[in-house]
């Protein structure tokens, strides 16, 4: 789970600090960019959806073995240059994570349900971790690799480690999801308030990955410093990552995680806002609110959930809906730009993002289960 971790976010971490190299190769506009983001996001909408359903028809174990490999080929693609290759390799990219993030909860709940807090905040760590890396050392891979392409392409290696590893307890072990009668948990008003929050937590993640690179970047920081920024604010969001998680599932209610999670991301905002050259301190924050952020919407699934078929179905409502709705925060945020030739309307967004995660997440973190013998 930690090797899978460690890749499921390189796609997306390892190209904003290359942004502005890229959009002048190709050409492309801030909004265009965007979608580089948006696209892959949209597929996480999608396929999260359909992998429960995938897991009760195959081996959960192998259906990660394919889609890590999947990673690894979309990863590659993208080493082919040119707007074609950049963009399938992503789209690539994103159906695969889509999948294979979406059966990892679904695994911990079927196969550790008591040990599921851990198990999920090692997991979250692991993602963040990853992107950290990705962040840090693209533009370093940049100038020894020389181009970007080959910049992005190296990171199938690590994926296509990734998936020969999960070879082995694939050939141990073949977890399938039960197959019971379809959860309409969307049906449980409730149930929505899990997608909203997880929708704009990541919605707040990917604009923020995209863009602020380019916002420290017109504030006068080098490429490589705004690399080196982005990959400090994914470096410290692996504690939180791991942490809320453990926190979260010791007690009945997570509003008061919630409260300070949406303090914590505010406040940077704003203060990238009000004083740039403060980014060190804000990029830190900021990392910890987004690690703690993601934690928490991994783990809410799997307290509500009642039963195993029960988080599935929660984990795919929550990752379909959520990442539907996130997937326009990128356009949005390069959109703010080229409309206004201002990236303060795009730290306006971001603030208004961080806001609406207290507004729909106190539904999420209060106590109630769905599923099986109990119902919201």
């Amino acid at each position: 789970m930690i090797l899978a971790g460690l890749n499921f976010r390189t796609v997306f971490a390892s190209l904003p600090p290359l942004l502005h190299h890229v959009r002048d190769d190709l050409g492309l506009s801030a909004g265009v960019a965007g979608l580089l983001t948006t696209g892959p996001v949209v597929c996480f909408g999608v396929f999260a959806l359909l992998a429960p359903e995938l897991g009760r028809r195959l081996p959960i174990e192998w259906l990660l073995v394919a889609a890590i490999a999947l990673t690894a080929a979309g990863n590659g693609l993208r080493g082919i240059g040119g707007a074609y290759g950049l963009f399938a390799g992503t789209i690539l990219a994103g159906l695969a994570i889509a999948v294979g993030q979406t059966l990892v909860p679904i695994l911990i709940r079927v196969s550790h349900p008591a040990h599921a807090g851990v198990f999920t905040g090692s997991f979250s760590m692991t993602i963040t971790l990853g992107a950290a890396i990705a962040a840090g050392t693209s533009v370093p891979l940049e100038h020894a690799l020389g181009s970007w392409p080959r910049a992005l392409a190296i990171f199938a290696v690590p994926a296509a480690c990734a998936a020969a590893a999960w070879l082995v307890p694939a050939s141990r072990r073949r977890t399938h999801l039960e197959r019971v009668p379809r959860q309409r948990l969307h049906r449980i008003r409730a149930s929505w308030s899990i997608a909203l929050y997880f929708a704009m937590q990541s919605m707040l993640f990917y604009t923020s990955l995209t863009w602020i690179p380019s916002i420290l970047q017109a504030h006068g920081f080098s490429e490589g410093g705004a690399g080196g920024l982005l990959a400090l604010a994914n470096a410290v969001q692996s504690g939180p990552a791991f942490l809320v998680p453990v926190l979260a599932g010791r007690r009945a209610s997570q509003t008061s995680l919630l409260v300070v999670l949406v303090v914590l991301a505010i406040v940077p905002l704003a203060g990238l806002l009000a004083w740039p050259h403060g980014a060190a301190l804000w990029m830190t924050l900021l990392g910890l609110a987004q690690g703690g952020a993601l934690g928490l919407a991994l783990m809410l699934p799997v307290l509500r959930g009642a039963t195993g078929p029960a988080v599935a179905s929660l984990t795919s409502l929550t990752l379909g809906v959520g990442y539907s709705l996130a997937a326009i925060g990128p356009f949005l945020g390069g959109l703010a730009h080229d409309v206004t030739g201002s990236w303060t309307a795009t730290l306006v967004l971001l603030i208004a993002i961080g806001a609406a995660e207290l507004a729909v997440g106190v539904p999420a973190t209060r106590d109630w289960r769905a599923g099986g013998d109990t119902r919201a």
